[in-house]
């Protein structure tokens, strides 16, 4: 399929398809991975949807920053499963302790909550969406591969997040997760030191009581 063919799938099927109400269509995680994967091939195709996309946009937002997530974990926790249902939650919470997203189980009935966490340096991020939306393209950075000032201030935003996640109780009838996210465009798989810090955080993940059945740390492509 090229790529007007894709332009022309994404105009037909934009108010139906990328919207709040579709992402709380409960899919099984096959069906929620198909589903992300052409919906963000509609963004990506299409010149106005992407530039709202990038500004943190909704729908587009909640799609980018919580159902894109929320699809890779369903995938690696639930393969192949046909008994379960994955959606988002049909009201957005803004609360502290909101819940994003939902699993059930067919048989059981039983809900599995799943509570989603980025750091964010927001002001940095709409200068960037703003300059690739005029120009294609941002101000160059340059950073030494052996400087992770950078990974070190995404790691104490995300532990300021911890510790107000840790104040709150995270229970249902199936359970419960807290993912703590990046961007892997962050943090390389080759470099020892960003490696280092992941694990650095994850230790003192362990020593918060939170009040959830499993913590996660999880890498992204393509928010």
């Amino acid at each position: 399929m090229n790529d007007l063919d894709n332009l022309d799938r994404c105009h037909n099927m934009i108010d139906i398809v990328i919207s709040e109400e579709a992402f709380t269509i409960p899919r099984t995680p096959a069906e929620l991975t198909r589903y992300v994967r052409e919906a963000y091939d509609c963004i990506a195709h299409d010149g106005e949807m992407k530039k709202r996309a990038r500004l943190g946009k909704e729908p587009y937002k909640r799609f980018l920053e919580e159902l894109l997530p929320f699809s890779h974990f369903c995938a690696w926790k639930y393969d192949g499963r046909q008994d379960v249902l994955c959606s988002l939650t049909e009201e957005r919470r803004d609360q502290k302790d909101g819940i994003d997203g939902i699993v059930k189980d067919i048989t059981t009935s039983k809900e599995h909550c799943v509570q989603i966490s980025w750091p964010r340096n927001g002001q940095h991020e709409k200068k960037q969406s703003q300059q690739l939306n005029e120009r294609g393209l941002t101000d160059l950075e340059i950073w030494d591969y052996k400087d992770v000032s950078r990974q070190e201030r995404a790691v104490e935003m995300m532990l300021t997040k911890a510790r107000e996640k840790a104040t709150h109780h995270y229970s249902s009838s199936g359970g419960s997760t807290i993912i703590f996210l990046f961007d892997h465009s962050l943090f390389w798989d080759s470099n020892p030191q960003h490696v280092s810090i992941l694990k650095s955080l994850s230790q003192k993940l362990t020593t918060m009581n939170f009040k959830a059945d499993e913590v996660l740390i999880m890498l992204v492509f393509g928010n």
